[in-house]
């Protein structure tokens, strides 16, 4: 029975992470990951201050020479064909001027590389099958699925990184899911040869709201962009029995916004689907194990926060975890402190979502110039700045998009334009 510090099972982003801490702290890991990396995945756009932790984690220099730079994100109101572009350069808190556009499967195989080669022990193709929490160790069996046998580790903790599968959660029964958006449906492929924006915002965002949900257009570098579209629960009940197909390409050949973004596209893979059900844990943690990432929490795709989510979870996790070690103590009431930290960013991403799906705050997005202020804590917002306290979260905490008066602004504009206003947060 081979012993570690800490088993992870999962080997995504918040599993990679959580292992990658820990090894620079000098503590034995074990990743346990079901599938063969590379693998596709959803989550193809990153935040600004996802880059801080690229460099704690020694990947930066890779992340920022393989993919596009994403400048900014625009937002597109088919409707009314009102349209605003924040760009992150403009935040309240400077420094971080574009993300990344990233194939989740190369960037994903890069992170756990990563884990690899900070010493972690990876391994691919091993599904875990128990967990047993005993009152000195957690002794863990998994099936190596290529060899077809039966493996067993011991460790002091327990990680469990599983993704929207949620191993520990589903069997405590922990989900709570967001009955406001839990409904959503949302269809994906990719395009070669989209129309794109020019010169450095090639590589924009660019969200398109409509009467019934809302697209995404994410471009990677070369030709390829993801192109995929999230149904309102009413938008979908009004279509029911249509396949995937029909709902996707229905909703494309009825607007006019999208269809010019794919006019002359050729597309190339087939549609898929993912159900968007948002929830959260009732607790990231108990006697000897945490729940990071997507196992913890899941919040609607729709400001591309899941991977600065897991990275800040798998940092969290792994400070908690190196002082459980040092005191030999992992009793669940020491790891309340972890979920209140990854709470307090999760919790202002929640509330913007929970905005977005009221009619003020889809005016607010493209009209925010109508409101410095306002501008400047969405564009904060939509770089990932959550984590580091700060006067202006009292905005979303408060319900900001009720604040704004949208009838002074302009059709088309910018966060550089309007942060030439006075900004008084």
């Amino acid at each position: 029975m081979a012993h570690f510090d800490t088993i992870i099972a999962g080997g995504g982003p918040a599993g990679s992470s959580t292992a990658t801490f820990l090894r620079q702290r000098g503590r034995s890991v074990l990743v346990l990951e079901r599938e063969k990396f590379p693998r596709f995945h959803l989550g193809e756009s990153l935040l600004p201050f996802a880059n801080d932790l690229f460099k704690e984690l020694g990947v930066f220099e890779q992340i920022d020479g393989r993919y596009i730079h994403k400048p900014g994100a625009r937002i597109i109101h088919e409707e009314s064909g009102a349209r605003f572009t924040y760009y992150f350069d403009t935040a309240i808190r400077e420094g971080r001027p574009y993300a990344y556009q990233v194939p989740r499967a190369d960037f994903d195989q890069l992170l756990l590389d990563n884990a690899r080669k900070h010493g972690a022990d990876v391994r691919e193709r091993h599904q875990v099958r128990d967990v047993k929490f005993l009152s000195d160790r957690v002794v863990v069996t998994a099936r190596d699925l290529e060899n077809d046998k039966e493996l067993v580790f011991e460790a002091p903790m327990f990680v469990d990184a599983t993704g929207r599968d949620t191993l520990l959660a589903t069997e405590h029964n922990l989900k709570v899911a967001d009955d406001l958006v839990t409904t959503n449906v949302g269809c994906f492929t990719h395009w070669e040869n989209c129309n794109r924006e020019s010169g450095t915002d090639e590589g924009n965002f660019t969200l398109v709201m409509f009467d019934g949900g809302w697209w995404w257009f994410i471009p990677f570098k070369g030709n390829v962009t993801s192109v995929g579209v999230v149904f309102e629960k009413s938008y979908t009940m009004a279509r029911k029995g249509q396949t995937p197909e029909q709902l996707y390409m229905g909703a494309l050949e009825s607007q006019k916004e999208i269809k010019v973004l794919l006019d002359g596209a050729t597309r190339v893979r087939p549609i898929d689907t993912t159900g968007n059900w948002s929830y959260r844990s009732r607790q990231f943690y108990g006697d000897r194990f945490l729940l990071v990432g997507d196992a913890a929490a899941f919040i609607d795709p729709l400001f591309s926060t899941g991977v600065l989510m897991a990275l800040n979870s798998g940092k969290f996790a792994a400070n908690a975890i190196d002082k459980a070690l040092d005191d030999n103590d992992f009793a669940a009431a020491r790891f309340a402190e972890y979920e209140r930290q990854a709470h307090a960013g999760a919790d202002l991403f929640k509330d913007l979502v929970h905005e977005f799906y009221s009619e003020n705050m889809r005016q607010l997005l493209v009209q925010s110039s109508a409101n410095p202020t306002i501008c400047a804590v969405i564009t904060s917002l939509l770089a990932g700045d959550v984590y580091q306290k700060s006067l202006w979260h009292s905005y979303v905490q408060k319900g900001f998009s009720r604040k704004v008066d949208l009838t002074r602004a302009p059709r088309t504009r910018s966060s550089r334009q309007s942060r030439a206003d006075k900004i008084d947060v």
